[in-house]
């Protein structure tokens, strides 16, 4: 797989962009939209005046008045008056008194003594206006003088900005973090696409009951998982054709010594029936019944091998009809009756008097009261008694077989005749009925339910 395809890569980029990027995209925007509008209003090249500034200038010029006479301290104040016009300032003499104060303002006393100085320097410090006092010359006793600035006067240039500029800004920031957020969610809802992509395709089957392959474009670690995924669906197909083959096989398998076997057993069932015309000892006779009902046996396991092939592979043919279950079922019992007489059997029949009514092929109800028919005179006769009976319940019937043998888990024959149970549990399944068998040491009986549709 390429590093560079890989899920795992895309999204440490994406990381890097958060980390990296996203930053340097706050002060790109900070300065492709401050520096535009602090030249328009003039504040890019304007020279910074903090209050370092103000309290460095002022000391200076303080110093610089050593010796002066009040004259010269009221004309040098007017000076800086003209220079600094956002400014207020006056200047205190030796004496204690307020001279030139520029602007007037009638709050400031006339005379000043050593507390109200130092409860001005104090009310001063850190508020609004930035104020700023300064002794004259090198010698404390020749006055002071103090400047007022106000506080936007000494803010950074970048701080006059109008607050609608701020705005821009915050939504400049926001747009590069909605940016963010929408490609991640978008590489998510990608990642979430193929892999529901994915899911459907597991649910969309073809006629053999196989997913349906996807469609891969990529190398990344999803584009494996569809390459596997179409891997899976190829072997499958390869396997449910080797079992089609295999099937077929063991289809015409079946099928060819079904033929092959049936030809010789009629040959030996048609010496056996001459030579029970002939006169024999006893011994031999037994001998001819016990080989007569072996290859009879033999028979119907072939034929039932045959029939459960047919069925496995839907080639029985299937007809529904609507089967009247009380004359239908007179009919298959009169049809055994003879062979239950034979094996010294008591016959206990109980049918409901009016007609009751099944959907099914009537073929495939006489082939299942047949086998298991012949399943008790196989392996229970020796209870000597079956029993029938049609039960009708509330919206289901029931058709119960009853005997009084040793039971299936005691009958070390049973193994023999499973293909036969077989056959009547595909038909009974494929005409959407249930059975059930209860076997006892006592006997046993099976049941078949047929549920009435509304």
């Amino acid at each position: 797989m390429n590093v560079a395809q890989s899920l795992v890569t895309k999204y440490i980029l994406i990381m890097i962009v958060a980390v990296l990027i996203i930053p340097l995209s706050f002060f790109a925007g900070s300065w492709l939209i401050t520096v535009p509008f602090m030249h328009i209003q003039g504040l890019l090249n304007e020279e910074y005046k903090g209050k370092s500034y103000y309290e460095q200038m002022w000391n200076q010029e303080a110093k610089k008045l050593d010796g002066a006479n009040e004259e010269t301290i009221n004309k040098k104040l007017k000076l800086l008056k003209g220079k600094y016009p956002e400014a207020s300032m006056f200047w205190v003499n030796e004496a204690g008194q307020t001279q030139l104060p520029l602007p007037y303002h009638e709050l400031l006393p006339k005379q000043w003594s050593s507390s109200y100085t130092a409860e001005f320097i104090k009310r001063r410090y850190g508020n609004d206006p930035y104020t700023v006092l300064a002794f004259i010359g090198t010698d404390k006793k020749q006055g002071f003088m103090v400047i007022e600035v106000p506080e936007e006067a000494v803010e950074l240039p970048i701080q006059k900005l109008d607050p609608a500029y701020y705005n821009i800004y915050l939504g400049f920031v926001c747009v590069i973090v909605l940016s963010f957020i929408v490609l991640s969610l978008f590489f998510f809802l990608r990642i979430r696409k193929r892999l529901s992509a994915l899911q459907v395709a597991m649910n969309n089957k073809d006629e053999q009951g196989i997913p349906l392959p996807v469609a891969s474009e990529y190398t990344d670690e999803i584009g494996q998982l569809e390459q596997s995924f179409n891997q899976m669906v190829k072997q499958l197909h390869e396997s449910r054709s080797r079992e089609q083959q295999e099937a077929q096989l063991r289809q015409d398998l079946i099928m060819s010594l079904s033929h092959d076997l049936r030809t010789p057993l009629t040959t030996v069932r048609t010496h056996i029936y001459q030579l029970k015309s002939e006169e024999v000892t006893w011994n031999v006779q037994q001998a001819l019944e016990v080989i007569d009902t072996k290859v009879e046996f033999v028979s119907s396991l072939i034929d039932n091998l045959f029939s459960y092939t047919l069925l496995l592979n839907g080639k029985y043919p299937y007809r529904e009809e609507k089967v009247d279950m009380v004359r239908f079922f007179r009919k298959s019992i009169a049809q055994w009756y003879p062979l239950f007489e034979e094996e010294n059997m008591e016959v206990d029949i109980q049918l409901p008097p009016q007609s009751l009514y099944w959907y099914g092929d009537a073929q495939w109800l006489e082939r299942i009261i047949d086998n298991l028919c012949q399943n008790v005179i196989r392996h229970a006769k020796e209870g000597r008694f079956i029993g029938f009976r049609l039960v009708q319940e509330h919206n289901s019937s029931s058709l119960i077989i009853s005997d009084k043998g040793s039971g299936f888990k005691k009958n070390s024959e049973t193994k023999q005749n499973g293909v036969g149970l077989a056959v009547v549990d595909v038909m009974i399944k494929e005409m959407g009925l249930t059975w059930s068998i209860h076997s006892t040491k006592h006997g046993t009986d099976i049941q078949i339910v047929y549920e009435a549709s509304d």
